[in-house]
């Protein structure tokens, strides 16, 4: 039985006017949960065409921040981890982007042993799952992985579980990880055999399933964790291995001999090998694809087309069958560090001076991105749109002056140092500069970028940022990105660092709810957190991007919004 949900999808765009703030713009699908056993087994079923064979060479600007699956929480690098990591659960996207929540390593997306109060889970291990050595894969590493996340060693990735588990925000002040001591299985997980595992929560988390699909729920055997330097070398439990990884330069998989398709209803492992290439700008990965010359052929560009090329590939007939594009999830924010701008009358001054179309058209244009005024994307259940502290598309630099009273204030803006950052940054600039401040650019290592803002201490005044829902409900966004008492030293996704009590209760209210009853609560939070102007909505983020002529089988991910290799094949 698939209990159905209303979820976002990435669809082929067809031409839309690109508000991103009228609701009949968005496209929607539905998918949800399926408690259907054979949902969950393999193998998955055959890509019409498609063959085994060939190295697939997938061009990226930058390396990955993390590959180590309890570190990792940006797009790209979960899409790259599919590859050669498993989780518990796992989304099988089907036609027109439809999504289904099936098990991965588990037989199925679990069991509420209490019937529907959503406090004790149990999951099953499948048989025959085993690592790159040929070692089986057990609910004690699984286990261990997620207790693994309770480090602050090892703090950038999703705190769902751990919060969970701790019925705290502030997850590890009482247990802390396997490391310096402490224990191998963290609290509230209950190792029944070698394929059984169960949580225990002190509160109800309806939404636990959707949550065990995130890397968190990657198995680490404890004999192979090497801590931070895990991140060089994660111990395979996928169709794929790491044969070599050059830092900065390139990744290559190859097979993994003991990954048996009959336990996997997703992954197809087509190629022989799957290397990614680091360093080519999204102007260079562009015009090689449309070059389409020698290896090429077989090649992916990760990067979204950029704003001088878009014309020439949407007028390009010949190209249509080999770009990847559609509606993401993401929403484009510009975070301001409260610890440092203080004062709400400035910070609302930058909201009405924020002049969305001149950033849309650095990033070329409706074909990549719409407006934004949201902190929730329109993919999530129940998004309601409205306008807090809103200039129009153009910003309103007069509304602007007029909250400053005279002041020009000086901030800093931290962007990342790459090609879509080196755009963006002075368009931002000038629109705030319209307005009388004085912006100071200070460019971040894109490899480090999320781990810099994540740091309480960091020293910028704003910066912007992006957040898919990792589900599609508001439980995905707002408690992580605005919930002031999940703050912490390191690994902050709450990267405004603002906080109210009265706020924080209703998230906190709003998370005890099932997902089918929460809609309306989420969206009124969403515009109730604006009025703190802690974050100013930039634009909804769109995709456009292009693959040589013999590559077939890549997705856009309706879960991920970005390209997903789990299909891929070589003509």
């Amino acid at each position: 039985m698939v209990v159905v949900a209303a979820l976002g999808a990435c669809s082929k765009n067809t031409g839309g006017s690109g508000n991103g703030g009228n609701e009949n713009d968005v496209t929607k699908n539905t998918g949800g949960i399926s408690n259907n056993p054979k949902d969950s087994q393999g193998p998955a079923p055959a890509v019409a065409g498609a063959k085994k064979g060939g190295d697939l060479q997938i061009l990226q600007t930058s390396d990955f921040e993390h590959l180590d699956g309890q570190r990792t929480y940006v797009v790209q690098a979960m899409s790259a981890e599919q590859l050669f990591s498993r989780t518990l659960t796992m989304f099988k996207q089907g036609k027109n982007g439809k999504l289904t929540l099936v098990g991965d390593l588990a037989t199925g997306p679990g069991k509420d042993l209490d019937g529907s109060k959503c406090m004790n889970w149990e999951y099953t291990l499948k048989d025959g799952l085993k690592y790159e050595d040929g070692s089986a894969i057990t609910a004690k590493d699984v286990a261990y992985g997620i207790s693994r996340s309770f480090s602050s060693q090892i703090a950038e990735g999703p705190h769902y579980l751990a919060q969970w588990l701790a019925n705290d925000v502030n997850y590890n002040k009482t247990y802390k990880g396997p490391y310096n001591g402490g224990a191998d299985i963290g609290p509230g997980l209950e190792v029944k055999n070698d394929k059984t595992l169960i949580f225990h929560f002190k509160a109800p988390h309806c939404d636990l399933p959707f949550a065990l699909q995130l890397p968190t729920s990657t198995p680490v055997p404890k004999a192979q964790d090497k801590g931070a330097k895990y991140d060089l070398h994660p111990f395979s439990s996928g169709p794929y291995k790491i044969k070599t990884y050059n830092r900065g330069s390139k990744l290559v998989l190859e097979r993994n001999k003991f990954w048996d398709p009959k336990t996997d209803p997703i992954r197809h492992a087509y190629p022989n090998t799957i290397t990614y290439n680091f360093g080519p700008t999204d102007t260079t990965e562009t015009n090689r694809m449309i070059a389409d010359a020698g290896p090429d052929q077989y090649a992916v560009a990760q990067e979204n087309v950029p704003q001088s090329l878009v014309p020439k590939v949407t007028g390009n007939a010949s190209l249509k069958d080999r770009t990847i594009s559609g509606q993401g999830p993401f929403v484009y924010y510009v975070a301001v560090n409260t610890q440092h701008v203080k004062d709400l009358k400035v910070r609302q001054a930058m909201a009405y001076a924020l002049d969305r179309k001149a950033i849309i058209q650095t990033l070329g244009g409706d074909a990549l991105a719409a407006p934004a005024t949201t902190l929730l994307s329109p993919t999530v259940i129940g998004w309601k749109n409205y306008k807090t502290f809103d200039g129009g598309e153009s910003g309103n630099p007069a509304k602007a002056k007029e909250l400053l009273a005279g002041k020009k204030p000086k901030l800093i803006f931290g962007y990342r140092n790459n090609p879509w950052g080196q755009r963006i940054a002075p368009a931002i600039q000038q629109s705030f500069e319209k307005a009388g401040f004085k912006i100071v650019l200070k460019p971040v290592d894109p490899e480090n970028y999320f781990t810099e803002l994540g740091r309480k201490d960091n020293p910028f005044d704003f910066y912007i940022t992006d957040w898919a829902a990792d589900w599609p409900t508001g439980a995905a966004v707002l408690p992580v990105l605005t919930d002031g008492t999940s703050i912490q030293p390191n690994g902050n996704n709450d990267v405004s660092y603002y906080s109210d009590d009265a706020y924080n209760k209703k998230l906190d209210a709003a998370s005890k709810l099932p997902s089918d009853q929460s809609a309306d609560d989420w969206a009124k939070l969403d515009q109730e957190w604006s009025k703190f102007a802690a974050t100013i909505p930039v634009y909804y983020n769109k995709s456009l991007s292009l693959t040589g002529s013999k590559v077939g089988g890549v997705e856009l991910s309706t879960d991920l919004g970005t390209n997903v290799y789990t299909s891929v094949y070589l003509k």
